[in-house]
């Protein structure tokens, strides 16, 4: 015998060996089909009264007001979402505007024919959160004008969480400074209110 057919009859041998007689075993396959990861709705929304909310909504007005005034609005923070929110701010933009033709006396000591100075006698006395039976002042706010809190960022939660479902009160008291003078007659105070929700 040549030695490329010894070689091949030696290599057919062994695959024969390795191959070893024919198995039989059971067998059986699952499936887990359409897993999902879905996310939780996260949605807030104010209201008035508490009855009806929405993302956009005139909260108050008040004109006509004199030195020494107090005014308090009140309105309502809905978790309409199903995700509790830890965090809350409430940030004010605020815009004076001079509202309409200087009366005399306010020409006689204001030199600013555009632009109001009444968010610098509007103060907050107290603002005060209520959520289920607990409530808190946010004392960051007492005492300080709305020209002063303009653009800063107002925590409202006080370490608590806003569970789904559940509503937030938030009562603002602000008062006209009886040091106010005459350049604040017929201005107006636009306040633009901004409400932040976290999870």
């Amino acid at each position: 015998m040549r030695y490329g057919e010894v070689v091949a009859i030696g290599v057919l041998a062994a695959l024969l060996v390795l191959a070893g007689p024919a198995r039989s075993i059971f067998t059986d396959v699952a499936h887990s089909n359409d897993n999902e990861f879905g996310s939780g709705e996260f949605d807030i929304a104010v209201s008035k009264d508490g009855s009806r909310f929405y993302n956009d909504i005139k909260l108050f007005e008040f004109s006509n007001l004199k030195p020494g005034d107090e005014r308090t609005f009140t309105f309502y923070i809905k978790n309409r979402g199903d995700v509790d929110v830890s965090r809350m701010t409430m940030t004010l933009n605020i815009k004076d505007l001079e509202e309409s033709e200087m009366s005399p006396a306010e020409k006689a000591v204001d030199n600013t024919t555009d632009v109001g100075e009444l968010s610098k006698y509007l103060v907050v006395n107290e603002l005060r959160v209520h959520l289920g039976d607990q409530s808190w002042t946010v004392d960051s706010t007492k005492g300080r004008t709305l020209s002063e809190l303009s653009g800063v960022e107002i925590g409202l939660l006080n370490g608590q969480q806003l569970k789904a479902g559940e509503v937030l009160e938030v009562e603002v008291t602000v008062r006209f400074s009886e040091k106010a003078g005459n350049e604040c007659q017929t201005d107006k105070t636009i306040v633009d209110m901004e409400l932040n929700a976290e999870q």
